[in-house]
Protein backbone atom coordinates (compact mmCIF):
# COMPACT_ATOMS: atom_id res chain seq x y z
CA UNK A 1 0.00 0.00 0.00
CA UNK A 2 1.30 3.45 -0.84
CA UNK A 3 -0.37 6.10 1.27
CA UNK A 4 0.89 8.98 -0.80
CA UNK A 5 0.63 7.36 -4.20
CA UNK A 6 3.63 9.42 -5.31
CA UNK A 7 6.22 6.76 -4.64
CA UNK A 8 6.37 3.06 -5.48
CA UNK A 9 6.13 0.81 -2.44
CA UNK A 10 9.31 -1.19 -1.98
CA UNK A 11 8.96 -4.95 -2.32
CA UNK A 12 11.42 -7.66 -1.39
CA UNK A 13 11.63 -10.23 1.36
CA UNK A 14 14.86 -9.06 3.03
CA UNK A 15 12.82 -7.20 5.65
CA UNK A 16 15.30 -7.19 8.54
CA UNK A 17 18.28 -5.73 6.70
CA UNK A 18 16.08 -3.34 4.73
CA UNK A 19 14.35 -2.09 7.89
CA UNK A 20 17.66 -1.55 9.71
CA UNK A 21 19.02 0.47 6.79
CA UNK A 22 15.84 2.55 6.56
CA UNK A 23 15.84 3.23 10.30
CA UNK A 24 19.46 4.44 10.17
CA UNK A 25 18.64 6.74 7.25
CA UNK A 26 15.55 8.05 9.06
CA UNK A 27 17.60 8.91 12.15
CA UNK A 28 20.19 10.67 10.01
CA UNK A 29 17.58 12.79 8.27
CA UNK A 30 15.83 13.61 11.54
CA UNK A 31 19.17 14.86 12.83
CA UNK A 32 19.43 17.03 9.73
CA UNK A 33 15.98 18.45 10.42
CA UNK A 34 17.01 19.34 13.95
CA UNK A 35 20.22 21.01 12.72
CA UNK A 36 18.43 23.16 10.14
CA UNK A 37 18.49 26.76 11.33
CA UNK A 38 15.24 28.67 11.35
CA UNK A 39 16.93 31.52 9.51
CA UNK A 40 17.67 29.10 6.65
CA UNK A 41 13.93 28.52 6.16
CA UNK A 42 11.66 30.86 4.23
CA UNK A 43 7.86 30.94 4.49
CA UNK A 44 6.24 31.32 1.08
CA UNK A 45 2.72 31.64 -0.27
CA UNK A 46 1.06 28.77 -2.13
CA UNK A 47 2.72 27.88 -5.42
CA UNK A 48 2.23 25.15 -7.99
CA UNK A 49 4.88 22.42 -7.95
CA UNK A 50 5.44 19.14 -9.82
CA UNK A 51 2.46 17.23 -11.18
CA UNK A 52 0.08 20.13 -10.70
CA UNK A 53 0.26 19.86 -6.91
CA UNK A 54 0.18 23.02 -4.77
CA UNK A 55 2.44 23.71 -1.81
CA UNK A 56 2.25 26.35 0.90
CA UNK A 57 4.82 26.51 3.65
CA UNK A 58 8.54 26.62 4.37
CA UNK A 59 11.40 26.31 1.89
CA UNK A 60 15.16 26.07 2.09
CA UNK A 61 16.41 27.36 -1.21
CA UNK A 62 14.56 25.45 -3.93
CA UNK A 63 13.60 22.57 -1.64
CA UNK A 64 10.42 22.15 0.40
CA UNK A 65 11.87 22.00 3.89
CA UNK A 66 10.17 22.46 7.27
CA UNK A 67 6.43 22.72 7.85
CA UNK A 68 4.02 22.90 4.96
CA UNK A 69 0.86 21.73 3.21
CA UNK A 70 0.96 19.87 -0.10
CA UNK A 71 -2.28 19.29 -2.03
CA UNK A 72 -2.61 17.04 -5.07
CA UNK A 73 -5.03 17.71 -7.95
CA UNK A 74 -6.99 14.55 -7.01
CA UNK A 75 -7.65 15.94 -3.50
CA UNK A 76 -4.92 14.17 -1.50
CA UNK A 77 -3.41 16.39 1.19
CA UNK A 78 -0.33 16.14 3.39
CA UNK A 79 0.24 18.53 6.31
CA UNK A 80 3.46 18.25 8.19
CA UNK A 81 7.22 18.19 8.02
CA UNK A 82 9.28 18.11 4.81
CA UNK A 83 12.95 17.48 4.08
CA UNK A 84 14.33 17.95 0.57
CA UNK A 85 10.88 17.99 -1.07
CA UNK A 86 9.67 14.83 0.70
CA UNK A 87 7.41 14.11 3.64
CA UNK A 88 9.80 13.53 6.54
CA UNK A 89 9.12 13.54 10.27
CA UNK A 90 5.59 13.93 11.64
CA UNK A 91 2.69 14.56 9.31
CA UNK A 92 -0.99 14.00 8.51
CA UNK A 93 -2.06 12.52 5.19
CA UNK A 94 -5.67 12.57 3.97
CA UNK A 95 -6.67 10.65 0.86
CA UNK A 96 -9.34 11.91 -1.51
CA UNK A 97 -11.76 9.26 -0.23
CA UNK A 98 -11.32 10.31 3.41
CA UNK A 99 -8.80 7.72 4.60
CA UNK A 100 -6.21 9.30 6.90
CA UNK A 101 -2.78 8.55 8.35
CA UNK A 102 -1.12 10.52 11.12
CA UNK A 103 2.34 9.69 12.31
CA UNK A 104 5.95 9.44 11.29
CA UNK A 105 7.23 9.63 7.72
CA UNK A 106 10.46 8.83 5.92
CA UNK A 107 11.01 9.87 2.29
CA UNK A 108 7.30 10.13 1.42
CA UNK A 109 6.41 6.86 3.16
CA UNK A 110 4.69 6.00 6.42
CA UNK A 111 7.64 4.82 8.49
CA UNK A 112 7.84 4.64 12.28
CA UNK A 113 4.79 4.95 14.53
CA UNK A 114 1.44 6.09 13.23
CA UNK A 115 -2.32 5.64 13.04
CA UNK A 116 -4.31 4.84 9.89
CA UNK A 117 -8.08 5.37 9.82
CA UNK A 118 -10.23 3.98 6.99
CA UNK A 119 -13.56 5.57 6.06
CA UNK A 120 -15.31 2.28 6.87
CA UNK A 121 -14.32 2.70 10.53
CA UNK A 122 -11.42 0.25 10.62
CA UNK A 123 -8.14 1.47 12.11
CA UNK A 124 -4.51 0.45 12.58
CA UNK A 125 -2.21 2.03 15.13
CA UNK A 126 1.35 0.90 15.56
CA UNK A 127 4.64 0.51 13.76
CA UNK A 128 5.17 0.99 10.01
CA UNK A 129 8.02 0.20 7.63
CA UNK A 130 7.92 1.87 4.19
CA UNK A 131 4.12 2.18 3.93
CA UNK A 132 3.44 -1.28 5.40
CA UNK A 133 2.22 -2.39 8.82
CA UNK A 134 5.37 -3.98 10.28
CA UNK A 135 6.24 -4.52 13.93
CA UNK A 136 3.81 -4.23 16.84
CA UNK A 137 0.37 -2.79 16.33
CA UNK A 138 -3.37 -2.88 16.97
CA UNK A 139 -5.90 -3.30 14.16
CA UNK A 140 -9.62 -2.78 14.77
CA UNK A 141 -12.52 -3.38 12.40
CA UNK A 142 -15.87 -1.62 12.15
CA UNK A 143 -17.76 -4.73 13.32
CA UNK A 144 -15.87 -4.74 16.64
CA UNK A 145 -13.20 -7.31 15.80
CA UNK A 146 -9.71 -6.55 17.08
CA UNK A 147 -6.14 -7.85 16.64
CA UNK A 148 -3.18 -6.88 18.77
CA UNK A 149 0.23 -8.28 18.02
CA UNK A 150 2.96 -8.49 15.43
CA UNK A 151 2.81 -7.57 11.74
CA UNK A 152 5.13 -8.05 8.78
CA UNK A 153 4.74 -6.66 5.25
CA UNK A 154 1.18 -5.55 6.03
CA UNK A 155 -0.05 -8.91 7.38
CA UNK A 156 -0.54 -10.44 10.83
CA UNK A 157 2.71 -12.33 11.32
CA UNK A 158 4.23 -13.51 14.61
CA UNK A 159 2.38 -13.70 17.92
CA UNK A 160 -0.88 -11.93 18.63
CA UNK A 161 -4.42 -11.98 19.98
CA UNK A 162 -7.48 -11.81 17.73
CA UNK A 163 -10.98 -11.20 19.12
CA UNK A 164 -14.05 -11.29 16.89
CA UNK A 165 -17.31 -9.43 17.42
CA UNK A 166 -19.06 -12.79 17.96
CA UNK A 167 -16.91 -13.81 20.93
CA UNK A 168 -14.23 -15.88 19.20
CA UNK A 169 -10.74 -15.42 20.68
CA UNK A 170 -7.47 -16.74 19.26
CA UNK A 171 -4.15 -16.26 20.99
CA UNK A 172 -1.04 -17.62 19.35
CA UNK A 173 1.08 -17.57 16.25
CA UNK A 174 0.24 -16.11 12.84
CA UNK A 175 1.89 -16.38 9.45
CA UNK A 176 0.91 -14.31 6.40
CA UNK A 177 -2.40 -13.23 7.99
CA UNK A 178 -3.42 -16.78 8.99
CA UNK A 179 -3.28 -18.76 12.24
CA UNK A 180 -0.14 -20.84 11.86
CA UNK A 181 1.97 -22.52 14.53
CA UNK A 182 0.82 -22.97 18.12
CA UNK A 183 -2.30 -21.29 19.47
CA UNK A 184 -5.41 -21.39 21.64
CA UNK A 185 -8.78 -20.84 19.93
CA UNK A 186 -11.93 -20.22 21.98
CA UNK A 187 -15.09 -20.79 19.96
CA UNK A 188 -18.27 -18.76 20.44
CA UNK A 189 -20.10 -21.95 21.50
CA UNK A 190 -17.71 -22.54 24.44
CA UNK A 191 -15.33 -25.06 22.89
CA UNK A 192 -11.58 -24.53 23.28
CA UNK A 193 -8.87 -25.88 21.00
CA UNK A 194 -5.24 -25.84 22.09
CA UNK A 195 -2.59 -27.01 19.67
CA UNK A 196 -1.06 -26.71 16.25
CA UNK A 197 -2.34 -24.70 13.27
CA UNK A 198 -1.42 -24.52 9.62
CA UNK A 199 -2.66 -21.91 7.14
CA UNK A 200 -5.69 -21.05 9.24
CA UNK A 201 -6.74 -24.63 10.07
CA UNK A 202 -6.35 -26.92 13.07
CA UNK A 203 -3.61 -29.18 11.78
CA UNK A 204 -1.27 -31.44 13.73
CA UNK A 205 -1.47 -32.34 17.41
CA UNK A 206 -4.12 -30.64 19.52
CA UNK A 207 -6.72 -30.88 22.23
CA UNK A 208 -10.40 -29.92 21.98
CA UNK A 209 -12.47 -29.34 25.11
CA UNK A 210 -16.28 -29.06 25.10
CA UNK A 211 -18.44 -27.22 27.67
CA UNK A 212 -20.12 -30.51 28.66
CA UNK A 213 -16.76 -32.00 29.74
CA UNK A 214 -15.98 -34.04 26.63
CA UNK A 215 -12.38 -33.92 25.37
CA UNK A 216 -10.42 -35.07 22.36
CA UNK A 217 -6.65 -35.16 22.26
CA UNK A 218 -4.77 -36.31 19.20
CA UNK A 219 -4.15 -35.56 15.55
CA UNK A 220 -6.05 -33.06 13.37
CA UNK A 221 -6.03 -32.43 9.67
CA UNK A 222 -7.78 -29.38 8.21
CA UNK A 223 -10.02 -28.92 11.28
CA UNK A 224 -11.04 -32.60 11.46
CA UNK A 225 -9.97 -35.37 13.85
CA UNK A 226 -7.67 -37.41 11.67
CA UNK A 227 -5.07 -40.00 12.69
CA UNK A 228 -4.53 -41.27 16.22
CA UNK A 229 -6.51 -39.75 19.06
CA UNK A 230 -8.38 -40.24 22.34
CA UNK A 231 -11.95 -39.05 22.92
CA UNK A 232 -13.39 -39.00 26.46
CA UNK A 233 -17.12 -38.54 27.13
CA UNK A 234 -18.46 -36.65 30.19
CA UNK A 235 -19.45 -39.91 31.92
CA UNK A 236 -15.89 -41.25 31.69
CA UNK A 237 -16.25 -43.56 28.66
CA UNK A 238 -13.44 -43.26 26.14
CA UNK A 239 -12.28 -44.28 22.68
CA UNK A 240 -8.60 -44.61 21.80
CA UNK A 241 -7.65 -45.32 18.24
CA UNK A 242 -7.81 -44.19 14.64
CA UNK A 243 -9.90 -41.37 13.16
CA UNK A 244 -10.73 -40.14 9.66
CA UNK A 245 -12.66 -37.01 8.65
CA UNK A 246 -13.74 -36.43 12.24
CA UNK A 247 -15.09 -39.94 12.91
CA UNK A 248 -13.77 -43.18 14.40
CA UNK A 249 -12.29 -45.09 11.50
CA UNK A 250 -9.85 -48.01 11.75
CA UNK A 251 -8.54 -49.91 14.77
CA UNK A 252 -9.64 -48.71 18.19
CA UNK A 253 -10.38 -49.53 21.82
CA UNK A 254 -13.37 -48.39 23.87
CA UNK A 255 -13.30 -48.30 27.66
CA UNK A 256 -16.57 -48.23 29.57
CA UNK A 257 -17.24 -46.58 32.95
CA UNK A 258 -16.17 -49.78 34.70
CA UNK A 259 -12.82 -49.89 32.94
CA UNK A 260 -13.74 -52.77 30.61
CA UNK A 261 -11.88 -52.59 27.29
CA UNK A 262 -13.40 -53.60 23.97
CA UNK A 263 -11.28 -53.75 20.85
CA UNK A 264 -12.71 -53.45 17.41
CA UNK A 265 -12.74 -52.09 13.90
CA UNK A 266 -14.60 -48.85 13.07
CA UNK A 267 -15.84 -47.38 9.82
CA UNK A 268 -17.28 -43.90 9.45
CA UNK A 269 -18.00 -43.70 13.17
CA UNK A 270 -19.63 -47.15 13.53
CA UNK A 271 -18.05 -50.31 14.91
CA UNK A 272 -18.17 -52.93 12.16
CA UNK A 273 -16.14 -55.71 13.76
CA UNK A 274 -15.19 -56.75 17.30
CA UNK A 275 -11.83 -58.06 18.45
Amino acid sequence: MSLFGWQCTCGGEDGGEEQQSSDVNALRVMEEVGLAKKEDLEEREEVEVEGGAKYKGQWRGQQRYGQGVLTRPDGQTYRGSFVDNRAQGHGIFEAANGNTYEGQWHQDRAHGYGKYVHVDGSTYEGEWVQDEKSGKGVECWADGARYEGQFQHGSKHGTGIYKSATGVVYEGQFKNDKMDGYGVYKFADGRTYTGQWQRGHMNGKGKMEWPNGSTYEGQYEKDMKNGEGVFIWPDGRSYRGQWSNGKQDGHGVTIDVNGVETRGEWKNGERIKAG
